[in-house]
Order: structure tokens, then C-alpha cells, then sequence
């Protein structure tokens, strides 16, 4: 069985992916990234016995990134005859042509909403208002996890790119960011995630 999780929206695919895993609750699985994706590995997974007795489970991550030529065509085969557990990850939207690389496989989009969009990029001089505006609205409606993962990645490659924030400032933001993730996470916050994140862009925008 294959399973196919791709779209924009990275942060959801990969939660739903490991969600899918866990359930499986196997401890036969190996994820390769694209540049260990290699026939010989795959085809020794896959297809020889194994010490464990739990179900084998294949992640590969980025396969459709391999080009298509004769490398990725055996290893398409290999994938297609076999009956073990294979989920395949991909950061894009794949295009019709790609899913029909594997017809028999059940295929999950993730997209991401248009105002959560809007919400990321209003981050900018002088937009402060609507950022608000916005961020009060996807607030109750998006995981506040996807959310902040989003933000800080817009404000790192504002960093390494060119912005018309200024960069000292960024730089602030970027490194409450991943503060804030780590209270978050861990249970330090003394005000909610949200006032604590509304904080950090009034002070980068202001």
C-alpha cells in the first residue's frame, strides 16, 4: 500500500504522515531523504527478511524530487510490487502526471487557506493594523503551531534575503520566535501563546 502526502502546507502533512505512522506502531521502518533514495537500499528493505516481526514501513521523503530518469524508474517498480507499507512525502503540490506514477495509491493533499496566507505575508513595514486584523481571525481556526511555524519561516528568509524590515529587528523577532516555540512546548508561558505571539510582530512592526 502506498500512501502519497503532499501540498503547501508542509507543517499539517508531516503531523498527519507521523500520525498514520504511529498508528501502525512498528518499529521496522526506515525514512530516507531524497539524496539516500537509491534502488539497492530500497530493494534490501523491501524485499529480504527481517529480524522484527512488526510490519516493514518505507518513508521516503522528497521521491518525486529525484529526476525522472533511469535511476527512478526501477525503483518505481520495486515500490509498486510491494505489499509492505509505503507512505511518500513531497513539500509541493504534485502535479496530476506525478500522482499517476502510482495509481492504485491513496493520495492526501494539504493546502493551506488563503487568509492564513495573507495573515504571513502582511508581515511588512507599516502593516501592523492588518496583521492584527488578520491574525484575529485565523487564530481560532488554525493549529497556533502551524501558524508559528510559518512565521518564522517568512522571517528567515526575509534574513537571508532582502527585506524592507530592518534587519537587527528580524533578528530580535526570529530568536523570540523560537523562544517562544520552546515555552510553548514546554509549558513556561505566563500569557497565552497568541498575546505572546501578537507581542513579537507589534514589536518587529511598530
Amino acid at each position: 500500500m502506498i500512501q502519497i502526502y503532499h501540498g503547501a502546507n508542509n507543517f499539517l502533512s508531516r503531523q498527519s504522515l507521523d500520525q498514520q505512522i504511529d498508528n501502525i506502531n512498528s518499529k521496522n521502518i526506515i525514512r530516507l531523504d531524497k539524496r539516500e533514495i537509491e534502488l539497492i537500499t530500497v530493494n534490501n528493505f523491501l524485499n529480504t527478511t527481517s529480524f522484527f516481526q512488526d510490519q516493514k514501513i518505507l518513508v521516503l521523503n522528497s521521491f518525486f524530487s529525484i529526476p525522472k530518469s533511469n535511476k527512478r524508474a526501477p525503483i518505481e517498480k520495486t515500490l509498486t510490487d510491494s505489499d509492505n507499507q509505503i507512505f511518500i512525502w513531497h513539500g509541493k503540490k504534485l502535479t496530476t502526471s506525478q500522482l499517476k506514477t502510482f495509481p492504485q495509491s491513496k493520495n492526501f493533499e494539504f493546502n493551506l487557506s488563503s487568509q492564513l496566507f495573507s495573515c504571513i505575508y502582511s508581515i511588512k513595514p507599516g502593516n501592523l493594523n492588518t496583521f492584527l486584523s488578520l491574525f484575529s481571525q485565523i487564530k481560532d481556526q488554525e493549529p497556533f503551531e502551524l501558524i508559528l511555524y510559518l512565521i518564522k519561516q517568512n522571517l528567515r528568509k526575509q534574513l537571508t534575503g532582502w527585506s524592507k524590515l530592518s534587519s537587527d529587528k528580524l533578528k530580535t523577532a526570529y530568536l523570540h520566535l523560537i523562544e517562544l516555540d520552546f515555552q510553548s512546548k514546554t509549558g513556561q508561558l505566563v500569557i497565552s501563546k497568541e498575546s505572546a505571539l501578537e507581542r513579537i510582530i507589534i514589536n518587529l512592526l511598530k
